[in-house]
């Protein structure tokens, strides 16, 4: 569908809309769409704060998709991936480093780095989770989470070019509550939540709310009688509301978590020999077994291990004062503290081919944010404020790859006649690498808002944003010889750690380059040799590298990398709404959002793979309509979009003589993404709701060229957008019936279509054009399910089931070293809920 007849379908839809228009009051939710919160039979108005003001939803005249609690708890959402699962437009995928990486409309940068930011911002009650490792346990004792579709830079920063999302705890109350849910399911997952809420004193109320969880493997290796996947979580909330007096409210917030479930095991499903990567592997390893195709099997290094360690703590103080009458002064103040440790396997196969073999990690974030409101509701609301942060991001890990190629093809004694065997007695294999990266982040931004009615009908919206952003990076690749003892501790001598060999190697390549011939056996060397713990990189030749020195090849740079990013931009958006009736809003906005440039975690031979990706934009012009028909008892939304995207930042790969594939970050130059979408709710009879939610993309890249995951080089323009499904589709149905004078039963059921897409630069629809097909992730629907019966005395019982259909499918293909992966989803899962509220 052309973006002509999306737009001429949208009008005419408008124009029926317009005619049909009748009272009606706020809509509820259909599949990925919003719920009524507060009236828990579904026919409650919605209010959210996505301008950071307490709003309906059908007076917003921004796309959002909201989640209230009564979904959040029938639908058994417990993370970032089930929400995506419920919200059509955006999707969720795991990383290689088990980084989560979730991609609204199209708009998303796969990046396994931990300290990257990522496109769509995601807030607790509207403090910043700037990094998405820290969002893993958020969703627990939620009022709702909140889904801002489009650029919100104006209000929400830079970081959020594809959108927002927010995530709204439930908050003290004035009376005293209590309550518990316990989960039973498949695996043996046990799940407890618990809360007390109420007051302490006049004037202070609290809420405190913990969450644990615990269940077995859900990974089976299929080469050995072995297992993976075990889950093991805590999180805790304390929530205290202190109302100072008439004018003066604090709401201070502490949150915690730690996570210590097994990373999931990757599917090895094919053998990644291409012509310009030097594979020289063992034939264990080249004639390794793929995966079946089933979502429970998988293979990982018996001898590396599986397991992480991450832990979260979290602080904000907000505070509200009305300093005059109907002007608020808000200050939000934030800090975290998160570490990671953990090893993990990438290859999908019992061998050390590319394993992480030790990884630790921590972020400290300090964010304030003070601005300035008018609470009053006339014709003119206005918002103007500034915001600080201070990132500080930390990581390093061990790579293991002596059973692959890094190891082989440097390695003396493998017999195989490539180009490396003439180190052949000079240079042995690659065992161990490690690197580390240092990055430390300022960002300075001021803001503002503002709306005003021109009579009943007619709102005219502008805001801007101005934002300096600042990041250093410090990034060092060493030999893998201090693993043991040093940087991860003295325990992991007794995992294998050895000597890397990344030393020699490098000795051998500085002599080449320099002069143009090999060292004898035992040197003399033409430079100093590099030392244990000594870091380095090699000079690169590409003249696409400013830091490049063709004149002298492999010339080895010692010391740490040290470089800096120092961009500036302006957000802004500008939009009119329009309401013909009480039941009707017609909006159009043009919006400029930005992500801030970076550094990748890469572990890097060249100083080419240091170069960072520079700042994305985005332009976006979008109309849409919001309806509530037949006394409320129809809802339907919709919306067009069309966005412009300058300089995608891209995770993708290079060529280079001596290593073959290697990682980089690059920006794409020009691509667009286009789109509609459209839910629709009804309610035909009292209990009964019906629901169905559609998102359309249509992506391109429009210049680009590059390499692509598995070492083609070529001209990308035609391609699609990775991880960018053309339909995402949802629907929704739940009934309710009482049994009884205190008793009711219910009945729901949810599917979700997502149609096929790539996850690798390169895909195409035409496989005469397809540079990507073994990264291609299919279509595939799951349908879950839930039965279960409520009391007005505040029991419950449900069953539930999670991909009843057990649907084989993956979300992620990620390319290894010498294998090709997927990251399959798990099988149908099902068990039984109970609870009550006091």
């Amino acid at each position: 569908m052309t973006t002509k007849k999306i737009i001429l379908a949208s009008a005419s839809a408008l124009g029926l809309l317009a005619s049909l228009h009748s009272p009606a009051l706020a809509q509820d939710s259909g599949a990925g769409a919003p719920q009524a919160s507060e009236n828990q039979s579904g026919y409650g108005d919605i209010i959210v704060t996505a301008q950071k003001r307490e709003e309906s939803i059908n007076k917003v005249g921004i796309t959002i998709a909201a989640i209230g609690a009564v979904q959040l708890a029938e639908r058994n959402i417990q993370s970032l991936a089930d929400v995506a699962a419920a919200v059509p437009g955006l999707s969720y995928v795991n990383s290689a480093n088990n980084t989560p990486v979730y991609n609204l409309r199209g708009v998303g940068f796969y990046d396994t780095s931990l300290g990257s930011y990522p496109t769509t911002s995601v807030y607790l009650d509207q403090v910043p989770l700037p990094f998405p490792v820290l969002t893993n346990l958020t969703a627990f004792d939620l009022q709702r989470i909140e889904v801002l579709k489009g650029p919100q830079g104006t209000l929400f920063g830079q970081n959020s070019t594809g959108g927002a999302i927010n995530y709204i705890a439930n908050k003290p109350t004035a009376a005293l509550k209590a309550g518990f849910d316990l989960t039973y399911g498949r695996f043996d997952q046990i799940i407890g939540n618990a809360y007390v809420s109420g007051p302490l004193s006049d004037t202070v109320r609290a809420r405190l709310a913990v969450r644990i969880e615990d269940s077995g493997p859900w990974q089976q290796s299929y080469t050995r009688d072995d297992e993976n996947g075990r889950a093991e979580n805590y999180a805790g909330r304390l929530l205290v509301d202190w109302d100072a007096s008439d004018t003066l409210k604090f709401e201070l917030n502490l949150n915690g978590w730690k996570d210590k479930n097994e990373p999931q095991a990757v599917q090895y499903t094919k053998f990644n020999n291409q012509p310009s990567t030097p594979t020289n592997v063992s034939p264990a390893v080249r004639n390794y077994p793929l995966s079946p195709e089933t979502p429970r099997a998988a293979d990982w290094s018996e001898e590396n291990g599986m397991f992480r360690d991450l832990r979260f703590l979290q602080g904000s103080l907000r505070a509200d004062w009305e300093f005059a009458t109907d002007i608020v002064l808000t200050s939000i103040t934030s800090y975290v503290d998160f570490t990671q440790k953990g090893a993990l396997d990438q290859d999908g196969i019992n061998f050390q081919d590319i394993d992480l073999g030790a990884f630790t990690g921590d972020i400290t974030s300090f964010s304030q944010e003070l601005r300035i409101a008018n609470t009053d509701a006339g014709p003119f609301r206005w918002i103007v404020g500034a915001n600080y942060s201070k990132d500080h991001v930390y990581y390093r890990e061990n790579l293991l790859y002596g059973d692959g190629s890094g190891g082989n093809n440097f390695d003396p004694a493998q017999p195989q006649g490539s180009f490396f065997t003439m180190l052949a007695g000079r240079s042995t294999g690659i065992e161990v690498s490690e690197n580390f990266s240092d990055q430390r982040m300022k960002n300075y931004a001021v803001f503002g808002n503002a709306e005003y009615d021109l009579g009943d009908k007619l709102t005219l919206k502008a805001g801007v944003r101005y934002t300096k952003a600042e990041r250093t990076a410090d990034i060092c690749n060493l030999d893998g010889s201090l693993a043991a003892g040093t940087i991860f501790g003295p325990s992991t001598a007794a995992r294998g750690f050895q000597p890397g060999g990344v030393n020699a190697l490098f000795d051998v390549l500085a002599h080449l380059g320099a002069t143009g011939g090999l060292p004898p056996p035992g040197g003399p060397f033409a430079y100093p040799r590099l030392q244990p713990g000594e870091c380095f990189n090699l000079n690169d030749t590409d003249p696409r590298n400013p830091l490049a020195n063709p004149a002298r090849p492999f010339e080895p740079t010692r010391g740490v990398f040290t470089s800096s990013i120092n961009e500036d931009n302006i957000s802004w958006r500008v939009g009119i709404d329009f309401k013909p009736s009480d039941t009707l809003l017609l909006y159009a906005n043009v919006a400029r959002g930005y992500k801030a440039g970076g550094f990748g975690n890469i572990n890097a031979a060249i100083n080419f793979q240091f170069r960072p990706v520079v700042q994305e934009s985005i332009l976006n012009y979008e109309a849409g309509f919001k309806a509530q028909l037949a006394d409320r008892r129809i809802s339907i939304n919709g919306a067009v979009f069309y966005m412009d995207y300058k300089n995608k930042q891209l995770r993708t790969k290079d060529i280079n003589p001596v290593f073959g594939i290697i990682d980089a970050l690059n920006n794409v130059p020009k691509s667009r993404l286009q789109g509609a979408e459209l839910e629709v709710q009804v309610t035909p009879a009292g209990g009964l709701n019906l629901g169905v939610a559609a998102t359309y993309i249509d992506s391109k890249i429009k210049q680009y060229s590059g390499t692509s995951a598995v070492g083609v080089t070529a001209d990308f323009a035609g391609t699609l957008i990775p991880y960018t499904p053309k339909w995402q589709v949802g629907a929704n149905l739940r009934y309710e019936v009482p049994v009884s004078d205190s008793l009711k039963a219910f009945a729901g059921g949810q599917l979700s279509y997502r149609s096929r897409t790539w996850a690798a630069i390169g895909g195409h629809p035409d496989p005469a054009r397809d540079l990507a097909a073994d990264f291609r992730i299919k279509a595939y629907t799951t349908v879950d399910a839930q039965l279960g019966v409520k009391s007005d005395d505040g029991w419950r019982v449900m069953v539930w089931g999670k991909n009843l259909g057990n649907t084989y499918y993956w979300t992620n293909v990620v390319a290894g070293q010498d294998q090709i992966v997927r990251y399959a989803q798990k099988p149908a899962t099902y068990g039984i809920t109970i609870g009550a509220d006091f």
